[in-house]
């Protein structure tokens, strides 16, 4: 499902996004009123930032779109940014601690534009047939990388570079809470008889969560021009590998 960072919570789908700062419930069965997002425990930018008109704010993060999208982390500009955005250094200080503060809040920016297509396709998971579930659960991911496709480049070359310590803040750190979720669903899947009930739950859990992850990086290696010829072949690919496996069995592929 993700198209480029890692992580799924449940959440209260009552809580106010305007400025995510997502605090952690707990996914149960009996929780009827959920949605899965990608969660990400940001920080925001200061309150200066926030107090500039709309326009300003988004020429900032136009600015900074742009440099990421064409640049690693390490390599983009913060001068760059400041130019293009027509700021002064001093009044970019005001606003963000550092470059790093802009580029978590560029990562906020993709939570909230995805929880848009997320929420949709997730709401009361527990309900509903655990493929179908996985099924939309990606195919709201990958549709999300073809509409957003800046964000998919920016996301794709964090997820590439799994040493950086930029990558182990944002993604690595919260990988737990983020399998939790799809423990809850495998673990439901097998009670209501929908998995073979000899299973490992830990084990099956971590590796639709890894495939569901990295899905658009190994299919597409981020290329958007890929994803758009091949979104639904890749979709096909995985949930066929998820529900029938790769053992061949009597009567088939003969």
């Amino acid at each position: 499902m993700p198209i480029v960072l890692n992580g799924y919570l449940i959440i209260e789908s009552q809580i106010n996004i305007d400025k995510i700062d997502i605090r952690i419930y707990n996914m149960t069965i009996e929780s009827h009123d959920s949605v899965v997002i990608l969660f990400l425990e940001v920080k925001m930018p200061k309150d200066t930032f926030y107090n500039l008109p709309p326009e300003k704010r988004e020429r900032i993060v136009e600015a900074a779109l742009k440099e990421f999208e064409e640049n690693s982390f390490d390599q983009a500009s913060t001068n760059r940014i400041i130019g293009q955005s027509g700021i002064s250094k001093g009044s970019f200080y005001q606003y963000f601690d550092d470059k790093k503060d802009l580029y978590k809040h560029l990562i906020q920016l993709m939570v909230e534009a995805k929880l848009k297509y997320i929420t949709p396709a997730m709401q009361n998971p527990f309900n509903h047939d655990f493929f179908e579930v996985i099924h939309d659960m990606n195919e709201a991911g990958l549709r999300f990388a073809l509409d957003q496709p800046r964000f998919l480049k920016i996301g794709t070359r964090l997820m590439q570079d799994k040493n950086h310590s930029l990558y182990k803040e944002i993604i690595a750190e919260n990988q737990e809470r983020a399998f939790e979720a799809y423990r809850a669903l495998v673990k439901n899947a097998m009670e209501r008889g929908e998995l073979r009930n000899d299973i490992d739950i830990d084990f099956t859990a971590q590796i639709i969560f890894i495939m569901s992850s990295e899905i658009v990086t190994l299919t597409t290696n981020g290329s958007y021009e890929t994803l758009t010829e091949n979104l639904t072949e890749i979709l096909d690919k995985l949930m066929n590998l998820l529900a029938f496996g790769i053992k061949k069995t009597e009567g088939k592929n003969d």
